[in-house]
């Protein structure tokens, strides 16, 4: 993350071809001062932190354009639509190369001059792009995947030119070869454009979500405006069918709204004057109109997407281990063709080696390696999202298939939100009922939430706080209100039902008593991680006796109780030391240290934002089934990369000694190579498939 001394931007990259582009673009960035870029390839995205006293945003763009690139600031408004390739060109160009093939196939025949303008016309077609590239990478003392093969399809047509022209009918042409292998591989990248497409869809319909235009009234004045320029305290017309463009306070109507896109969930929920409402849920039934509490572009939805977005930005470590390799791969694939060629012309076959070195060119593909990781943690954070999973970074699944304890918050956790009282001390006056109420509605904490409800009356609340581990304290018309555990205020009390202490003023604490009930799938979670062979602890603050019962209706053998903050944190600590990998899954403020601590923190998204801050998987919505989900979509996500990295290396390996011993010959090479990434990208896209 930026410090506060610096600014971050997000560009949109233009002009990328392979993965080795990407490297360029990032090793050109960071030697800017006081930058600190990452490039991501199969989002064609940067985003850069960097020192706005020593950089602006000219210097960033003009520093991708000297890199031979383009660059433009990301549209915040939603997703910049992405170039691909033209499809006429590929159809002319398939056209000219089954007629070259065809004749060296002797199914027709065509003369030499003539093979010699088709060619020539592909290859400025399709051909013209890996040019143009491959001048550019050169003029950088560089190389990428375009270098490898405009040298394998310019060297067969420079070679079948000056035999066409020099006369020597008696040498062969590989017109068909230089025709064939730009028209392939051209295919090729117009199918993974596709592909990329499909693997950004899932981010792209939750930024579409807030496009469009809305009715809103400003000042008093009604006028209808793109949902991106809604501004806080405009009121906004909500129709029927229509998603809400920002986060609102319903002040007129009654409907029901579907958080799908946020939640994964669709649960229709009833709303009314009074209910806030966040941007993203369809509202089904009647027209709403209520205030936004904040603008389109800060509202929940906006940093959701943005979340997902830098998660995606960011690199896990198998990346950066093939960006090394595919730093060094076109050099060593040259001096592999150069040596295969001297080789073959040693055996005293001038053609076989030409023919050899072009396939070994052609073959190379460093660009399934690239896109090993990025794609497929591209796909499957874009996935979660969309089952109301936030994974923050790459680094995250590789934590995952690691971890072999988890410690599970119990209040709000484990246990429903929602508590009920068994008993409301008897001297509770209709005034300290709505003081006590209005202080708990500041706070998302089970415990709190049941107190808020005492009353719906409105009142002012000032100077709110958290005591972490013991409560919360706070001002209600010149009213002290603190709401604690009994033990803070020096009371003792008995092993039985779970107990809440309220004192206003210097008046004695009130006692009430509360009741809490295990979360629907709280079994089922417990189950689902001891299936993958987890060890689970119970981690509360709550009294032994109050966790007891909860734990063995579960089948958690192991607890720890009456656990402060800074206690919980070092129970993780002391769990690491001994060796374990752990996790810790929990919603509230005091979750918030351990939640940092563990090797995997998961927040629920009922927490508070500081829990949420501290975590590396948000879970949105009520489901903690989702939490079994979430690990198991990691390990998915981890085997793919591993697929996709056993592919790439296997298949460069394979192809390339195959190609040098004679056995490929340069058009079945091009459709190896430009089938290899198109394979890795099919694969992470598998994953879009994976049940939460």
């Amino acid at each position: 993350m930026p410090s506060s001394s610096t600014e971050q931007i997000d560009l949109d990259l233009f002009g990328m071809t392979c993965t080795s582009c990407a490297s360029r673009i990032e090793r050109k960035l960071n030697r800017l001062p006081g930058a600190n870029a990452t490039v991501n390839y199969a989002l064609e995205e940067a985003t850069i932190s960097y020192d706005p006293n020593a950089l602006d945003i000219d210097n960033i763009v003009d520093a991708v354009r000297q890199a031979g690139y383009d660059a433009v600031k990301k549209d915040k408004a939603g997703p910049t639509p992405k170039t691909h390739h033209p499809t006429w060109p590929l159809a002319i160009s398939a056209a000219l190369s089954a007629i070259l093939l065809g004749s060296d196939l002797s199914i027709w025949s065509i003369s030499r001059p003539i093979a010699f303008l088709l060619a020539a016309v592909v290859v400025l077609l399709v051909g013209r792009d890996f040019l143009v590239t491959a001048i550019r990478d050169l003029g950088h003392l560089t190389g990428g995947m375009d270098s490898l093969v405009s040298l394998g399809f310019v060297t067969a047509f420079v070679w079948s030119t000056a035999v066409t022209f020099a006369g020597l009918g008696h040498e062969p042409i590989f017109f068909d070869a230089a025709a064939i292998v730009p028209t392939v591989i051209y295919l090729g990248r117009w199918i993974e454009d596709r592909a990329k497409t499909v693997a950004r869809s899932d981010l792209n319909d939750l930024q579409a979500q807030i496009l469009g235009d809305v009715m809103i009234k400003r000042q008093g004045v009604e006028m209808i405006v793109p949902a991106s320029e809604i501004l806080r305290e405009d009121v906004v017309t909500v129709r029927p069918g229509q998603v809400v463009p920002t986060d609102i306070t319903v002040t007129i109507g009654e409907s029901t709204v579907d958080t799908a896109i946020i939640t994964g969930e669709s649960d229709p929920t009833p709303v009314a004057p009074g209910i806030n409402v966040l941007a993203g849920s369809l509202n089904r039934d009647q027209l709403l109109e209520g205030v936004a509490t904040t603008s389109a572009q800060r509202s929940f939805l906006s940093q959701l997407t943005l979340q997902v977005a830098q998660a995606q930005a960011r690199k896990a470590n198998l990346e950066r281990i093939s960006d090394r390799i595919s730093r060094v791969f076109v050099p060593i694939v040259i001096l592999i063709a150069i040596a295969t060629f001297l080789a073959w012309l040693a055996e005293g076959s001038a053609t076989r080696a030409l023919v050899a070195a072009i396939a070994v060119l052609v073959v190379a593909c460093p660009c399934s390696l690239g896109l090993a990781t990025p794609i497929a943690f591209l796909v499957a954070t874009s996935r979660a999202a969309r089952s109301g999973i936030l994974i923050q970074s790459p680094t995250v699944l590789e934590q995952v298939p690691k971890i072999d304890t988890v410690f599970l918050d119990k209040t709000g956790t484990l246990t429903d939100a929602t508590l009920s009282f068994d008993h409301l001390p008897a001297q509770l006056s209709p005034i300290e009922r709505e003081r006590i109420a209005a202080i708990a509605q500041a706070s998302t904490h089970p415990v709190a939430r049941a107190l808020g409800t005492l009353s719906t009356t409105q009142l002012s609340v000032e100077a709110v706080k958290e005591l972490p581990g013991s409560g919360m304290v706070g001002t209600v018309d010149g009213h002290t209100i603190t709401i604690a555990t009994p033990q803070f205020f020096n009371i003792q009390t008995s092993d039985g039902p779970r107990t809440v202490a309220c004192q206003i003023d210097d008046q004695p604490p009130m006692i009430f008593t509360l009741r809490e009930t295990l979360r629907d799938g709280a079994t089922d979670l417990v189950q689902a991680l001891r299936d993958n062979g987890i060890q689970i602890v119970m981690l509360t603050g709550d009294r032994l006796n109050n966790a007891e019962p909860l734990a063995r209706a579960l089948g958690i053998d192991t607890i720890r109780a009456n656990v402060q903050p800074a206690e919980k944190s070092a129970a993780i600590r002391d769990a690491q030391a001994l060796g374990k990998r752990v996790a810790m899954v929990g919603d509230g403020i005091n979750d918030a240290a351990a939640l940092a601590q563990a090797d995997l923190g998961i927040a629920l998204a009922g927490g508070t934002d500081i829990a949420k801050a501290s975590a590396d998987i948000t879970i949105l919505g009520d489901d903690i089934l989702k939490v079994p989900g979430a690990i198991g979509l990691a390990r998915a996500t981890l085997r793919n990369i591993h697929q996709n990295f056993a592919w790439a290396i296997g298949y460069n390996v394979v192809a390339i000694t195959l190609a040098a011993v004679g056995i490929l010959n340069p058009m079945l090479a091009a459709a190896l190579m430009a089938s290899s990434s198109l394979i890795v990208v099919t694969n992470a896209l598998r994953l879009r498939r994976w049940h939460l």
